[in-house]
């Protein structure tokens, strides 16, 4: 709704948040750990009712997908371009990969026929290859970039570090506006 009404949902959440016991989260491309994706289930499982809470699971796990629709639908097609997923972790600073958002956004990326890397400064390349994944190494070219962790490494992140992007899909608003100038960048949440 808020990206439909050019509505930047950001400052609506830090004027909500001003307000004493207020804690709206921010939105992003996944939900992940042990927490969120999992104990809304354990509610759904004994109350059939609870439509509320089924719909807002099942918006939390389209996003990876509906983010990467949007990038083909600016790019045109995604078959055959090289495109890099920006965090494996499922939140910023932390080595963990419960439930992570990374999963789901390969899948969106490799059902469209990208090639797809992915990149995470707290995981080894191999690592990463036991994740399933192809690691990506900062520097080597890529069409389109998709930020799925708000590692800290990322928010100083500019279209020099990944040579010859045409999109950055950043799903935690992490990225600097400016550095990006002259760049298309999707940001969730953002308007």
């Amino acid at each position: 709704f808020a990206a439909a009404q050019g509505i930047d949902v950001y400052q609506v959440i830090e004027a909500c948040n001003s307000q004493p016991y207020s804690h709206i989260h921010r939105p992003g491309i996944a939900v992940g750990g042990h927490c969120i994706p999992v104990y809304p289930r354990l509610y759904l499982s004994t109350d059939p009712d609870a439509d509320i809470v089924r719909t807002a699971r099942l918006l939390n796990a389209s996003m990876p997908e509906r983010l990467v629709a949007q990038a083909q639908s600016l790019l045109g097609s995604l078959d055959g371009l090289t495109a890099v997923v920006l965090g494996a972790a499922y939140r910023g600073g932390v080595k963990e990969t419960a439930f992570s958002g990374v999963f789901p956004t390969v899948e969106a990326l490799l059902s469209r026929g990208a090639r797809v890397l992915v990149h995470d400064p707290l995981y080894t390349d191999d690592e990463l290859r036991a994740l399933g994944f192809q690691p990506y190494a900062m520097g080597d070219a890529v069409d389109v970039a998709v930020l799925q962790t708000d590692h800290a490494d990322y928010r100083s992140l500019a279209p020099s570090d990944l040579p010859e992007v045409r999109l950055l899909v950043d799903g935690r608003n992490a990225t600097v506006p400016e550095k990006w100038a002259g760049t298309p960048r999707i940001v969730v949440g953002a308007g």
